[in-house]
């Protein structure tokens, strides 16, 4: 017999034999990604710099994963859903750690460490395959470390690449 409990934040309700600590980690990274933004905010006259180059990974990030969502069109292991691959929470976290990092060295590890965690909770309660994650994190990663090298950046025609040889 399957018993459910609500979280008391309001989340979805969450079976009994569910790990808890899973589905709270799922359930942090909307609140992981506002925190990074505002974090690059408040880091004095570059704040505003990237805090944008922030905001405009996680939207390059959203594109790209669910271009490649649509396209891959992989089942997810708990439903009939064909959205699995890659892990939208795992990339946009790891599009925010490496912003973060790279701007903000001192807090590089336990970001990393923040969105590892993220991506672990999302096949932990088994929403994803070990392999969505793992893509997700190498595509959050690459374009957020992209933005922070001025090798992409948003313009008034869209989204730039430069090469820098």
């Amino acid at each position: 017999m399957m018993l459910l409990t609500v979280v008391v934040a309001g989340a979805a309700p969450v079976r009994s034999d569910e790990n808890q600590v899973a589905r709270y980690a799922t359930d942090a990274t909307i609140p992981f990604l506002v925190a990074g933004e505002l974090l690059l905010c408040l880091d004095g006259k570059e704040g505003k710099r990237e805090a944008t180059q922030g905001a405009e990974a996680l939207m390059a990030t959203g594109i790209a994963t669910e271009l490649l969502k649509a396209t891959v069109n992989e089942k997810r292991p708990n439903s009939d859903a064909r959205d699995s691959f890659p892990s939208g929470h795992t990339s946009a976290a790891f599009a925010m750690a490496t912003v973060l990092g790279e701007d903000m060295p001192q807090y590089k590890w336990p970001v990393y460490g923040a969105a590892a965690v993220i991506g672990w909770s999302r096949v932990e309660v088994g929403d994803h395959h070990w392999h969505d994650v793992i893509a997700g994190a190498a595509l959050g990663h690459l374009i957020g470390k992209h933005f922070v090298n001025k090798r992409l950046a948003v313009t008034s025609n869209g989204v730039a690449f430069q090469t820098q040889w």
